[in-house]
This record gives C-alpha cells, sequence and structure tokens, in this order.
C-alpha cells in the first residue's frame, strides 16, 4: 500500500475530546485556552494520522463519565461533519489508502508546507464503562478500532497500573476473544504486568500494540515496558509509541522538576530500536491529558513541535530511513496490517 508523501507524522495517542470536553474550548480556534493539540497545529507539522481517545477520568459519578464519553464520540463526529476535508475517519484498511493518496489542501508557500487531510482512528483508553464484552460491539460499529482494558487502577476486566498484583479477570477473557472476533487492536497500555502476560499466554494471535509506553531499562517504572514485553510486541508485529510525560522519560524526575532534556525522550526509542529494530518505535505522545509544557521534553510545548523529535534521533546517529518509520512510517505499515479489510 502506498504512503503519504514525506514528510508526515503519525501519533497514536492525543487526548483531544478529553481536553476540548474539559475545559470548554474549540479544536480548531482554542482561543486563550492553554492546550498543546489543535488543528491548525497538526497541520503545520505534516500529521497524517492521529488515534484520538475516549477517555474519562475514575471517581466522577458513572451517569456523568457515560455522558462525557458520549459527548467525546459526539464531538469527533461533529468535526468529521464540519471540516470533511481536513478530518478523515478511518475505520479498514481502504480509508488508509484513499487518505494516503489524498491531494493537499494548500499548497507550500512563503516557507510553509502542504496541508493535507488528517485520518482519525478511534481509541478507547480503559473499558470500565463497559457491562461486559456485547458492548464492543456497538462501539465498534460506532468507529472504534483501538482499546486498551484499564487505565491506572483495577477494573472488572483487568487490573491496571497502579492497582493490584493480578491481570487479567474472567470478564476480561471473554472480552478480548470479542477483540478477536471484530478485529478491534488491542491496546497494552496501561495493563499492568500480570495482565499483560495473561494476554500474551491465553491470546498467542491478539494483534496487539502499546499506543504510548516506553522502555522500563531506561526508565524504571511500571507504566513502561519491560525488555521481554517489548520483545513480543514485536514478535507479534506490534508498534511502541513514545509517550512524552516527564517522569516516563527521566527516572527521577518530579512534578515542579524543570523540564527534562529532550534526549532524555529519544533515549527510549534509540534503546527500543537496537533492542527490537528500528520499525518497532513510534509516537504515542499524549498530548493534552494531562500533560502540559510543564511535565513534557524542553522544546515540546505543542504539537507542532514534535519534528524536534525527529532531528534529536537524526544527529544520535538514526538513519532518515529509521527516523522517517519512528516518525510515522513505522505506524502506518501497522495499521495496514491490522485495521479490518
Amino acid at each position: 500500500m502506498p504512503l503519504p508523501p514525506a514528510p508526515f507524522i503519525v501519533d497514536t495517542h492525543e487526548d483531544i475530546g478529553w481536553h476540548c470536553l474539559e475545559h470548554g474550548r474549540d479544536f480548531v480556534n482554542p482561543g486563550s485556552a492553554a492546550c498543546m493539540i489543535a488543528l491548525p497545529w497538526l497541520q503545520a507539522c505534516g500529521m497524517r494520522l492521529i488515534c484520538a481517545t475516549l477517555f474519562t477520568i475514575h471517581g466522577e459519578p458513572a451517569g456523568e463519565r457515560h455522558w462525557k464519553l458520549y459527548s467525546q464520540w459526539e464531538m469527533y463526529q461533529e468535526l468529521f461533519q464540519r471540516y470533511p476535508r481536513a478530518l478523515l475517519p478511518v475505520l479498514r484498511k481502504a480509508d488508509l489508502t484513499r487518505l494516503a493518496g489524498l491531494p493537499p489542501l494548500s499548497e507550500p508557500g512563503d516557507g510553509r508546507p502542504p496541508v493535507y487531510p488528517i485520518g482519525v482512528i478511534l481509541l478507547m483508553e480503559g473499558l470500565d464503562l463497559l457491562g461486559g464484552p456485547a458492548e464492543l460491539q456497538t462501539w465498534f460499529e460506532r468507529g472504534l478500532r483501538m482499546a486498551s482494558l484499564t487505565w491506572y487502577g483495577n477494573n472488572h476486566f483487568a487490573s491496571g497500573t497502579a492497582g493490584d498484583r493480578q491481570g487479567l479477570k474472567p470478564l476480561g477473557a471473554e472480552l478480548i476473544r470479542e477483540f478477536e472476533r471484530l478485529g478491534l487492536i488491542f491496546d497494552l497500555a496501561h495493563l499492568n504486568d500480570a495482565g499483560i502476560s495473561d494476554v500474551f499466554s491465553r491470546f498467542p494471535e491478539l494483534t496487539v500494540c502499546a499506543s504510548h509506553s516506553n522502555s522500563r531499562t531506561i526508565t524504571p517504572h511500571e507504566r513502561n515496558l519491560t525488555d521481554d514485553q517489548a520483545r513480543e510486541i514485536a514478535r507479534r508485529g506490534g508498534v511502541i509509541g513514545l509517550n512524552l510525560l516527564g517522569n516516563l522519560i527521566r527516572t527521577g524526575w518530579h512534578k515542579g522538576d524543570p523540564q527534562p532534556p529532550l534526549s532524555a525522550a529519544t533515549d527510549h526509542p534509540l534503546y527500543l530500536a537496537r533492542l527490537l529494530g528500528p520499525q518497532y518505535v513510534g509516537i504515542g505522545a499524549d498530548l493534552d491529558g494531562g500533560l502540559t509544557p510543564d511535565n513534557t521534553p524542553l522544546g515540546i510545548d505543542r504539537i507542532d513541535h514534535l519534528p524536534l523529535l525527529g532531528a534529536d534521533l537524526r544527529a544520535r546517529g538514526m538513519s532518515e530511513e529509521q527516523v522517517a518509520g519512528f516518525m510515522g512510517g513505522n505506524w502506518w505499515h501497522f495499521f495496514e496490517r491490522c485495521l479490518p479489510d
């Protein structure tokens, strides 16, 4: 299948719906709202494909969380209708092929690159609001194509990071069988070690990735992946997306500390590329999901600063081909393989 014109970026974790709803701001014209992602900035950096999340915070009343989850989905549908040339839902492999071949919305000029349409894959971060496996088909029919079982803590499907040490629960195993039946992509992010082990041992053919997780060898944090976990993701053809949160990229970083250097972030894909191969690393920045210019790498204050990651990797010895894969090509090829026909 064709790739979009180079250079381009793919980011598999953007908390757009949550941030817009919580802060009452517009996605295209955020005004004075403090944010890291807006449509003009995505266009300016050459973004061609994103995973936009459906996510709600634990601890709020269940009814309010259900309302927020559905409101985020409605917001994405409204964006597709308001900006049908700029934002395109991606549901199947053919959508990627079409997206790659679309002409620019505007030609380059005055030092500005051409602006291209952006594909949007819906990702649900944590499935605890689902009553059971049968509800997954409803969300699949609404356009969901990727999901993780947990966020922080535990639910009736599995135990997440910062929770207990249990793993996959019986209802979670039923849910994963529904993933397989539907062809939904399984995101391992936030699942605890026991849960990851259960998934690997019980579902040997499951399509997996880690949308926004780093290397635990570089930064020992339970949200990051062990070498063995990373190897199994790669063995299944999955990709690991770099998360830019300060304490996940640099050991000992705490809220209120100066921003970690850019090299602290690029240490992770460099290490994982050596461990697994450069085709298994990409970007899952997690911006606007509690990430701000105070807790991201120095220089990454908005989504249109992501090209700095590629420049740093290039300066540290990655080839042009490898950098292009990290910035977008690796995730693009993953979705070519794993989205439904």
